[in-house]
């Protein structure tokens, strides 16, 4: 949701760690007593279209970072995060995860509550899905004083097609913030086509944009394509095998007048334990991030680098997660 979050509030945080809704790791007594359901022929949501080659870009932090997650009751997870800095004032956070019981797939209860407090803001994200195809959203960010950003979308999911409304920031009796509204449809076993179609009422001025794409696939590569009045983005992932993926993002913003290409990759090492990815672009930032979990306790060691040889600038930082 890119397009959404770029044009939302200038102090809304600008990545939303709550987006992505905890996968659950259910054992086999708790799986449903019937056979396994075919594999779907829906095409996903438009605006997830780029996931899978952003998700072998490697995504940098700075500084120190510690995280503990602990298992509170079945349904019930709390976590400590601090982060410390040498540029940033160190800050603690706090959260809470609740999934609730109601069985939607093999992996996917419902619903899910998601909060998380900490350097003078709130957050809070609240997924629910009433039935297979119908599912709903609502996000709020706030601080000591003020509301910097609400959002609530409401999605179907058809047998080969999907459509999403979302509204940010905004208010059906006042006119005022933005509306998006999403399509995708598969035409075929490799192909699908969508678009998106944004309207945003506010400051004396009224603006709309549209964005077409589409997505083409097969066993073990996907390239997708996304081009409008705000500008253009490519994307293409390619999976060498069960252990290395690759992916090339182009983007390009209108607005700024600015582009931006990035070759990223993905290196699993199932006996390691551990995971690496790394990334450069055409800025000439290269970037670094390695994962490290062990077998034996419930802990992960996370490095992270990023060396600007342009900007002659250079950020690291080393993380712990417990739980």
């Amino acid at each position: 949701m890119g397009n959404i979050h770029a044009q939302a509030k200038s102090d809304a945080p600008p990545h939303d760690p709550f987006m992505a809704a905890p996968e659950l790791d259910l054992s086999a007594n708790d799986k449903p007593a019937r056979e396994e359901r075919p594999v779907s022929n829906n095409p996903g949501s438009f605006e997830e279209l780029p996931r899978k080659t952003k998700e072998v870009i490697a995504t940098p932090f700075e500084g120190c970072k510690f995280t503990w997650n602990k298992l509170i009751t079945e349904r019930f997870t709390a976590s400590h995060t601090i982060n410390m800095s040498a540029f940033k004032p160190a800050n603690y956070k706090f959260g809470a995860t609740y999934v609730g019981a109601n069985k939607i797939g093999p992996n996917e209860q419902y619903p899910i509550l998601i909060s998380e407090y900490g350097a003078g803001m709130i957050q809070f994200q609240g997924i629910h899905s009433f039935t297979k195809e119908v599912q709903a959203k609502a996000v709020i960010h706030a601080t000591d004083k003020t509301f910097s950003m609400y959002q609530g979308d409401i999605g179907y999911k058809g047998e080969d097609f999907s459509m999403q409304l979302t509204g940010v920031n905004a208010s059906i009796i006042n006119p005022q913030g933005i509306w998006v509204a999403h399509y995708m449809q598969r035409l075929t076993k490799s192909l699908s086509l969508g678009g998106e179609l944004m309207f945003q009422h506010g400051m004396g001025a009224r603006n709309a944009a549209l964005t077409l794409g589409g997505r083409y696939k097969d066993k073990n590569s996907e390239f997708v394509v996304k081009a409008g009045e705000q500008g253009t983005h490519l994307c293409y992932y390619h999976k060498g095998n069960e252990q290395v993926a690759c992916g090339v993002e182009f983007e390009y913003v209108k607005q700024i007048g600015e582009s931006v290409t990035t070759f990223g990759y993905s290196v699993d090492l199932p006996k390691g334990l551990s995971q690496f990815k790394g990334s450069i672009d055409s800025d000439w930032s290269v970037t670094g991030v390695l994962e490290k979990r062990f077998e034996a306790l419930p802990f992960c060691f996370t490095l992270s680098g990023l060396l600007n040889h342009k900007k002659n600038q250079a950020k690291f930082g080393i993380g712990f997660t417990i739980g």
